[in-house]
């Protein structure tokens, strides 16, 4: 029996899902964070259905990135320069359960990343999402204008 290394593993999945419309597969990628698509064939365009919860990045006409913007499930439509559907398919954004820890107390939950230190990670629905979210908007906005002053 040959064993195949996670790389060969993808590589296949992708030649696979691309191979044709017919044999689409869910393509899941965490939120805030981008997977990318090799195609064995050149494409000419890619739709997504919703933006709000997926973008597409095309680099080439064989290399894309589809990123997580929020959870969510939409389509994706890849064509090739004749206008043929290469690949049509879902796109299922998901949280990043890596190194997660999640507190519940009563009808209240908090998310921790924990990568060694624990730090608030809050994700929508959390009890903490909207300190978090302001203090994090907070801290960009003054470290933007910091930036524009030199």
């Amino acid at each position: 029996m040959r064993l195949f290394t996670p790389r060969v593993l993808l590589a296949v999945l992708v030649a696979t899902v691309f191979a044709g419309a017919a044999q689409a597969q869910d393509i899941r990628v965490a939120l805030d964070q981008s997977f990318p698509v090799r195609l064995a064939n050149s494409a000419s365009g890619v739709a997504i259905g919703n933006p709000a919860i997926a973008g597409v990045s095309m680099q080439n006409d064989h290399l894309f990135f589809v990123t997580g913007r929020s959870y969510g499930t939409t389509n994706l439509t890849v064509v090739d320069a004749n206008n043929h559907v290469m690949f049509s398919g879902r796109v299922v954004v998901v949280p990043d359960e890596s190194n997660v820890v999640r507190i519940t107390r009563g009808t209240e939950t908090a998310s921790l990343t924990c990568t060694p230190a624990c730090r608030p990670a809050p994700e929508i629905g959390d009890a903490t999402f909207d300190t978090v979210n302001q203090q994090a908007t907070t801290h960009a906005s003054a470290a933007g204008a910091g930036a524009s002053n030199h």
